[in-house]
């Protein structure tokens, strides 16, 4: 045996990964859209904080306590940085930026931030790359070559929709 050990780590990797959708009848009288069927995602759960600290320390040579504690940083900075009303760029993850949502006035003297200004909202655009040879079109790394599996066959007209339980597959 080698006095050099060498530690063999085991991803378990999907064979499959999957967007679960249902289609689900629009029943707003008040939407153009009454009466037509949609997609709706369907969560296949959730990826916790300690489950994404326990991945990254199976990928690399840190530990769930150094993964927590840089994760933590970043969230600190990020909100920080967000505060100051700058766009953080986090390269392959995208760019978060912060938004304000408020009604409308006739003039600039007749807005009032606190009468006006309905919320603060935080927005995302994941990372993307240009595609010259698909007319330009952006390749978003989050979302290219996702694969959709319908879970449930449409509703027929008058009948109930068949529960799905949140959170997993039928």
């Amino acid at each position: 045996m080698s006095i050099f050990a060498t530690k063999k780590v085991t991803y378990k990797l999907q064979k499959t990964m999957a967007i679960h959708f249902t289609l689900q009848k629009n029943n707003i009288k008040s939407n153009s859209a009454y009466g037509k069927y949609y997609a709706h995602t369907v969560k296949q759960g959730e990826l916790t904080m300690s489950d994404i600290e326990r991945q990254i320390q199976e990928r690399c040579t840190v530990t769930r306590a150094d993964v927590r504690a840089v994760l933590t940083a970043l969230e600190d900075v990020v909100a920080h940085g967000l505060k100051d009303g700058m766009v953080v760029n986090l390269n392959e993850l995208g760019k978060f930026y912060l938004s304000i949502r408020s009604e409308s006035v006739d003039t600039p003297e007749d807005f009032h931030v606190r009468k006006h200004v309905k919320e603060v909202v935080c927005k995302y655009t994941p990372a993307g790359h240009r595609q010259p040879m698909s007319g330009g079109s952006i390749k978003r790394s989050f979302t290219s070559g996702c694969t959709l599996v319908q879970d449930t066959p449409p509703t027929p007209p008058g009948q109930p929709g068949k529960r799905i339980r949140r959170g997993g597959k039928l």
